[in-house]
């Protein structure tokens, strides 16, 4: 698989994780659950952001 390819499928899986960790996050009644999945969102999050960066700099090679 070509890497740009790759990048991008795994920037929309993160980018999709961040959606339902934080979905998930809003309908628990759990507080100690609700604010882990909000950290895992953020992570995701961060995540989805470096891969981005990693995008940009191949494209502009």
């Amino acid at each position: 698989m070509e890497v740009r390819t790759f990048l991008m499928r795994a920037m929309l899986n993160e980018q999709e994780q961040v959606r339902d960790y934080q979905r998930f996050a809003r309908t628990t009644d759990d507080a100690e659950i609700s604010q882990a999945f909000f950290e895992f969102a953020e992570t995701s999050g961060r995540t989805a952001a470096r891969i981005k960066e990693l995008l940009d700099k191949i494209e502009s090679q």
